[in-house]
């Protein structure tokens, strides 16, 4: 199993360039005598990129300028 992981690891590598969409792989058959093993790509839960960066930086300008406002037209 893994040396199976290692391949899968080499292959991620060399096919993926970064930003390229991870294919969806099918779930290995596994017991707990038999873990799975996961390479990192695998592993993985979600894209940390640059557009989410993006999306929580102006989700705080928005929360600001909502925040600005509601004290400029409270008075």
């Amino acid at each position: 199993m893994e040396r199976n992981a290692e391949l899968r690891a080499k292959t991620q590598s060399e096919d993926l360039k970064g930003g390229d969409p991870i294919p969806p792989m099918r779930a290995d058959d596994h017991s707990t005598a038999d873990p799975a093993v996961q390479t990192p790509v695998e592993a993985r839960q979600g894209f940390l990129d640059r557009p989410v960066l993006v999306v929580l930086i102006a989700g705080l300008v928005l929360a600001a300028l909502a925040w600005v406002a509601v004290e400029v037209f409270a008075t």
